[in-house]
């Protein structure tokens, strides 16, 4: 293991900055501007958001959503999101620009200490920011459904004691241009007063069930035109690229 790698483990990942930067106002801004062009996109639910510090627990369709998000929130307070899989951001254009704007933690099994996460997540809440986590995992591939979420995806929230915001993206699992897209925000669930297991549990199914309810009941139907369709998958990984020709 390189003397880096070892510091990476022990300190956290180098790529989290927590502070609202002129370097994250310009992205913010760039950002905004760049997804609001390519797509229709409709918040709702902006006016549910606590004080902060709290989290955002999402569904997830594809790799556009942490930018979809963005262009719709306010630049303060700062989102950073919890989860790539991605230890490395050297290589690759996506990997290279959430590297330079900085804004996420990414966690690897393999590679990162927990103790090293959680470090990165405290400094987050500190700070008076939000920490976003798509709680599934990986992307699904139906707009009206979730896939099982992942243990813990509450777990930050509830050992900070901060309310959890339910997220639900909806349009993005095939995109084109001018596709609609809605960012939907339900009501905050508070955090503060759980204690034990079984209330852990329930929080968590109130969580996953907040989120169950931003979606739509059905199945969209597709259009026969879908310009520049090729924007679906320009930011999913191979993985789920594969997963979805094989669906």
């Amino acid at each position: 293991m390189t003397r880096t790698a070892d510091r990476t483990r022990r300190t956290g990942p180098r790529e989290l900055s927590v502070a609202t930067t002129p370097r994250y106002r310009l992205m913010w801004g760039l950002n905004r501007v760049v997804m609001r062009a390519l797509f229709d996109i409709r918040p709702s639910g902006l006016d549910h958001w606590p004080e902060p510090p709290f989290q955002i627990v999402a569904n997830h369709h594809n790799g556009f959503d942490p930018l979809l998000v963005l262009s719709v929130v306010p630049v303060e307070p700062r989102i950073t999101w919890f989860g790539p899989r991605e230890t490395d951001f050297s290589h690759g254009f996506k990997n290279r620009v959430m590297a330079f704007f900085g804004g996420v933690i990414p966690y690897n099994p393999e590679k990162t200490t927990l103790t090293s996460a959680v470090r990165a997540v405290r400094r987050v809440f500190e700070a008076n920011g939000v920490l976003g986590i798509f709680a599934e995992g990986r992307i699904g591939f139906r707009e009206a459904d979730l896939l099982d979420f992942e243990d813990g995806a509450a777990a930050f929230a509830i050992s900070a004691g901060v309310p959890v915001v339910p997220c639900a993206v909806v349009g993005s699992t095939d995109l084109w241009l001018r596709r609609r897209i809605e960012i939907r925000f339900g009501a905050p669930i508070r955090t503060d007063d759980i204690r034990g297991r079984e209330a852990r549990a329930a929080t968590e199914a109130r969580i996953r069930e907040g989120v169950a309810a931003l979606l739509p009941d059905r199945e969209p139907r597709l259009p026969r035109r879908r310009p520049l369709a090729f924007l679906t998958d320009l930011l999913n990984g191979a993985d789920d690229i594969a997963r979805r020709t094989g669906r």
